[in-house]
């Protein structure tokens, strides 16, 4: 049987010829399931996946209450936790287009509110889990409008003096604060028995800030902050029986990050090197079952 080749029914359409190997594959994947019907030279007629002896893998069996389908964090050298990676095939030209919006509406400020929670919306549910679960964004723009024109407002404040920016890290800690805090509270998935929250202070998001700030001194230091301090975000993000994780090494963002700068120069790859970049990030978060 492994040399045959095979066909499958998908949306009312015959797909092949597949090898045995890539049958498997599909199988694994959920693509092919136990109801969809399948055909090969030595088969009389279509049958039903399930209906053929060894075919599909047997069942595994139901996880216990209260039990997770995610593996244990393995905790790595650099300090990520290890589980399995989220992804994202968000198109290039669809995020390109609202980064852009992004950027002229932080710049406008008052259209900030609405062009930074329009994009949540529309990107978080293009974000895949490892547990199947699909994630939406549930929130408003009005709920905290005033915090996100604050936020863009301080984005000018290098115009005032080179020196206002390290003054402003102050209160932009507490801006940034209380947009995890209400981002994190909007989120939404199926199967959801408590609403997530972050647990992070007001020191700890300050501290993040003046590290990244004298790392800048370093021109290198600023990628393992980076890193350090996104670790830290997930760790302080409850309410789910899963644990986010980042794993990206500082060499991994830093070298990441040089080549979109020079390829970026050129102008004309930047919608591809946003896409590249954002899937890699997107990766480098992992879930895992919380201990």
């Amino acid at each position: 049987m492994a040399d045959r080749v095979w066909y499958f029914a998908s949306g009312g359409n015959r797909v092949g010829p597949v090898s045995e190997d890539d049958l498997h594959a599909r199988i694994a994947s959920g693509e092919i399931k136990a109801d969809t019907l399948v055909w090969n030279s030595g088969m009389a007629d279509w049958a039903t996946a399930g209906a053929i002896p060894g075919l599909m893998a047997p069942s595994a069996p139901p996880m216990p209450p209260g039990a997770s389908a995610l593996p244990p964090a393995v905790a790595e050298a650099d300090g990520g936790q290890e589980g399995l990676p989220l992804s994202t095939t968000v198109g290039t030209w669809g995020l390109f287009g609202r980064i852009l919006l992004v950027i002229i509406g932080t710049v406008l400020v008052i259209p900030a509110p609405w062009v930074m929670t329009s994009f949540y919306r529309w990107f978080i549910p293009q974000i895949d889990l490892p547990n199947d679960r699909r994630v939406t964004f549930a929130g408003e723009a009005g709920e905290i409008w005033y915090i996100f024109m604050l936020r863009a407002l301080t984005s000018y404040g290098g115009a005032i003096h080179q020196a206002v920016p390290l003054v402003l890290l102050f209160f932009i800690a507490f801006l940034d604060l209380t947009i995890i805090r209400w981002a994190a509270g909007k989120l939404r998935w199926e199967g959801q028995s408590e609403q997530l929250r972050f647990a992070g202070g007001y020191g700890g998001v300050l501290a993040c800030f003046l590290a990244f700030a004298f790392s800048l001194i370093t021109i290198i230091g600023w990628a393992w902050v980076a890193t350090a301090a996104t670790r830290w975000i997930c760790r302080n993000i409850e309410g789910s029986g899963a644990q986010l994780s980042f794993v990206a090494s500082g060499w991994g963002l830093l070298w990441r990050t040089i080549v979109f700068s020079l390829a970026c120069a050129f102008v004309i790859p930047i919608p591809w090197m946003i896409a590249w970049y954002t899937r890699w990030m997107v990766s480098q978060f992992h879930l895992s079952a919380r201990a």
